[in-house]
């Protein structure tokens, strides 16, 4: 190899720079970045210190007053920042931001905690699913059991407070002794729970005088039940699904039918109230917790 190939090979070599010194590089160009950063920062903070008696406008002072109750006033203000230095200022307004959010979240918690309190949930009995589409074909003949036994009735509760209020449904029982188990349950709902229910904070969302006729039929395990035109008045779209609810599984939980086909003034409705709630066809228990007292 000639002189002249070596001296060209020679500085080929000298111009290939190790991975290693090109991160050496790159990390002192960014650590001289931050320290001319930090240099500007307290410049600019030192500046708006110089003159006594002013207030400071610095950034970091427009945190001097986060999470506290009583804010410093702009004389006090200026005074204790004659006293600390600009590091000392940074550091009190982040421990002061990282305070109030502490304050914002324990103040969330113990809110949702008190509008919990008088909704324990071991009260409630699981979710009731919904049932299941039967087999095609004609369905066999369901026969309504009046025997004698105990009937589970269900009426509300309300639980929480303000704009976080809620209803459960709330199931109860009575004794039934004997004749017509769907007029029993219709009379009882209209009766409404007793006086010793009442002080535990059960209502009825039914209406006080609804009427409702004794001559039902039930076609395909499907109870066609007839109520007068209170059922529907004024009530809005809540009180009708309490209502329906009530209706529903008061009957539903204590026979063999698959769903109720509701009319009111003779007429099949498919929507409730002056809201025009629409409902199914066939009502089922829609699903929900259950409350037990």
């Amino acid at each position: 190899m000639g002189k002249s190939e070596k001296a060209v090979s020679g500085s080929a070599e000298n111009c290939i720079v190790p991975e290693s010194d090109k991160l050496k590089s790159l990390l002192y160009i960014l650590t001289g970045a931050l320290f001319v950063l930090v240099l500007l920062d307290k410049s600019m903070g030192n500046k708006n210190t110089t003159s006594p008696g002013q207030e400071s406008h610095s950034f970091f002072s427009k945190f001097n007053t986060i999470g506290k109750t009583n804010p410093l006033s702009p004389t006090s203000s200026s005074e204790n920042k004659g006293k600390q230095t600009h590091e000392q200022v940074m550091d009190q307004a982040e421990d002061e931001i990282l305070t109030e959010l502490m304050q914002n979240g324990e103040n969330s918690s113990s809110e949702e905690l008190s509008s919990d309190s008088n909704d324990p949930e071991e009260m409630f009995i699981p979710i009731v699913e919904m049932p299941k589409p039967g087999p095609t074909g004609p369905s066999p003949k369901i026969r309504l059991d009046h025997s004698p036994g105990e009937i589970k009735l269900y009426f509300l509760k309300f639980y929480g407070r303000g704009n976080k209020s809620h209803s459960r449904l709330v199931q109860l029982k009575r004794k039934f002794d004997h004749g017509d188990k769907i007029l029993f349950i219709l009379k009882e709902l209209t009766k409404g729970p007793s006086s010793d229910e009442k002080t535990q904070g059960v209502l009825n969302a039914l209406p006080n005088r609804m009427e409702y006729s004794k001559e039902y039929s039930v076609e395909n395990g499907v109870l066609k039940l007839y109520l007068g035109p209170d059922f529907e008045a004024g009530a809005g779209p809540e009180l009708l699904k309490d209502r329906v609810d009530q209706i529903c599984y008061s009957i539903l939980e204590n026979s063999e039918l698959r769903g109720i086909r509701l009319f009111i003034n003779g007429k099949q409705v498919r929507s409730l109230g002056g809201v025009g709630l629409p409902i199914p066809e066939v009502l089922t228990k829609n699903p929900r917790k259950i409350a037990t007292l």
